[in-house]
């Protein structure tokens, strides 16, 4: 993805140095919210669950920018990004998204920038970014777009305003149709104040730590009073504690919104959250929490084969939520940043009982939801074998359901980073599948499969045995397989998890 607009140097902007040591001014308490360039992919699983996790860091999180996997609308529709758009909305943090402006194709030294169809000219940028406007919305706007960040923007008003006529322009386009989008222009420094009336947020200073120590605000910036007016990032901050002086520096210039990460410059600092991301909320949130979330409350929990899975509400905080913990039976099991969360390895119809708790950001943890009871139902997959000999593997489980769909599920080369990934507790890397009578390989992307070889299928009352070739499994098959059964009729029962380790003799 391409990065935010950067460095000072870019837009040829002065900076007027003042000592590092300067103290932070008295206002430094004023009012304050995170607003966070996310800047990764949520079709990668650390990345929605990045996505949800900003989720719940409300209040102190204000606005979120999403931005496509191309710097531009994420098309053909993705449900990722629709969950990821939704997930933020939902919680009350405006998500703002992406649209590359390229400082309209005016050149600052260095050549101008080139819209996708190679123009340099204002016009031809113009259309460009009320097209991706338009995209966005058209794919995404039900999910909670709340309105649109303007990257790379110009910071001066141009001969007889004509820059700023230009974003206005833009703001306008995006009004006709969404009156009460809000527009953010990133210019990187401080914008000229015929920005002012264009754009409700204006993103006036991007750089690095020392810089930002040294960064001294227009005047007109300083006297304006609107703190939703101004956005500081600020990035190479090392530690919690300079981040600590950064965020209260930000609020004596007048930010009304703040994002600080110890990631360096470099086209991937804004692709991940801060290191010290719970303790910058606390930051700018500005109090002292000894105040516990609100007890999580709705909680549910659906019991299958071998797991349940709990969803619940998300919990209220004075500053922010940073996770939630499940218990089970009393006893903790897991700790998670979105609302749902699978609890594995549960024995076959038994009764277990299930509460979540919520932690903030400063650690407090609120007292355990009301205890919801599930029951597992009774095995329906069991008795599973697996044997790998020399010429042909055998695998037999006991069905004690009619099932139409009888899998087997085979991790032939012991390597879990690839394949297709089964429910939680269950092994990720599945590279083989037999389904009735017909051994599968995993191709991918998603649910891909591709024939190999027949598999001769036996069944003795509810005993059911597949032989396969040895050699269908692959050239890469390790001498250790990891094999689960399956049967499926509208819901997934699974055995538990058995090994083979190939042998010299031929299986019995």
């Amino acid at each position: 993805m391409a990065c935010l607009s950067t460095t000072l140097a870019r837009v040829g902007a002065a900076v007027t140095t003042v000592s590092l040591l300067s103290p932070v001014p008295a206002d430094a308490t004023a009012s304050q919210q995170a607003a966070v360039p996310a800047y990764w992919s949520p079709a990668e699983p650390e990345g929605l669950t990045a996505f949800r996790r900003l989720a719940q860091n409300r209040p102190t999180t204000g606005i979120v920018v999403i931005n496509g996997s191309q710097s531009r609308p994420e098309a053909p529709f993705s449900r990722a990004w629709a969950d990821a758009i939704e997930a933020v909305h939902d919680s009350g943090a405006r998500v703002l998204v992406y649209v590359d402006t390229g400082y309209l194709g005016v050149d600052h030294g260095k050549g101008p920038h080139r819209t996708r169809d190679g123009e340099t000219s204002a016009d031809a940028w113009v259309a460009q970014i009320k097209q991706d406007v338009d995209d966005w919305y058209a794919l995404y706007g039900d999910y909670g777009v709340d309105g649109v960040f303007l990257d790379q923007a110009l910071h001066t008003c141009g001969p007889d305003g004509e820059h700023a006529a230009r974003y206005a322009a833009i703001r306008d386009h995006v009004r006709a149709t969404h009156p009460h989008a809000r527009i953010a222009v990133n210019p990187g420094v401080g914008a000229e104040q015929c920005y002012d009336a264009v754009a409700d947020t204006i993103l006036s200073f991007e750089g690095g730590h020392e810089a930002y120590l040294a960064h001294v605000p227009p005047a007109w910036e300083s006297a304006n009073r609107d703190r939703e007016k101004f956005w500081h990032l600020v990035y190479d901050v090392p530690t919690a504690h300079d981040m600590g002086v950064v965020v209260a520096r930000a609020k004596a210039n007048g930010a009304g919104y703040v994002y600080v990460t110890d990631r360096p410059f470099s086209p991937s600092t804004w692709d991940s959250l801060a290191g010290y991301w719970d303790a910058e909320l606390g930051e700018v949130a500005g109090v002292v929490d000894t105040a516990p979330p609100a007890v999580p409350r709705g909680v549910t929990a659906v019991a299958t084969s071998g797991r349940a899975v709990l969803r619940w509400r998300s919990a209220l905080d004075n500053v922010a939520v940073a996770d939630y913990e499940v218990l089970r039976d009393g006893v903790v099991v897991g700790a998670t940043h979105d609302t749902a969360f699978t609890v594995t390895d549960l024995q076959p119809d038994t009764a277990y009982t299930f509460a979540v708790r919520a932690r903030d950001v400063a650690g407090n943890t609120s007292a355990p939801s009301a205890p919801v009871t599930a029951v597992t139902p009774p095995a329906a997959v069991l008795d599973p074998h697996a044997c790998v000999g020399p010429t042909t593997a055998h695998y037999r489980a006991t069905f004690t359901r009619d099932f139409p769909y009888l899998r087997v599920f085979i991790d032939a080369d012991d390597d879990t980073a690839t394949g297709w990934a089964l429910p939680p507790g269950l092994p990720s890397g599945v590279d083989h599948l037999i389904e009735n009578g017909v051994l599968y390989r995993h191709t991918g992307p998603g649910w891909t499969w591709e024939p190999v070889a027949g598999a001769e299928q036996e069944r003795d009352g509810h005993v059911v045995t597949w032989r396969v070739p040895t050699a269908a499994l692959g050239e890469t098959a390790a001498h250790t397989q990891v094999v689960v059964f399956n049967g499926n009729d509208g819901q997934d029962d699974y055995s538990p998890v058995v090994t083979a380790n190939r042998t010299d003799a031929e299986c019995p």
